[in-house]
């Protein structure tokens, strides 16, 4: 098992198949999982995600929501820019 990779808002990851950037880190065993992230560039979403260390990956942390609109946040934007342009 393996403790949270050392991440910060505006790396990315990737859960499962998808690149997603992370804007948010959250405190160690927060409710709504270790951070939340943006991704589908052509419908921008954010999302909780965990890390499970068993498995050593990141993963949707299933709350039964699906994702909100990303670009309706400010908070948001500089994130959903940095997934439109892509990785570099």
């Amino acid at each position: 098992m393996s403790d949270r990779p050392d991440v910060k808002p505006s790396d990315w990851i990737e859960v499962g198949d998808i690149d997603c950037v992370i804007c948010v880190i959250k405190e160690h065993l927060d409710a709504f999982g270790d951070c939340e992230v943006v991704f589908n560039p052509k419908k921008p979403t954010n999302r909780d995600v965990i890390w499970n260390s068993g498995a050593e990956e990141w993963r949707f942390w299933e709350t039964g929501d699906y994702g909100g609109y990303a670009e309706k946040y400010k908070r948001l934007r500089p994130f959903v820019v940095q997934l439109m342009q892509g990785k570099k």
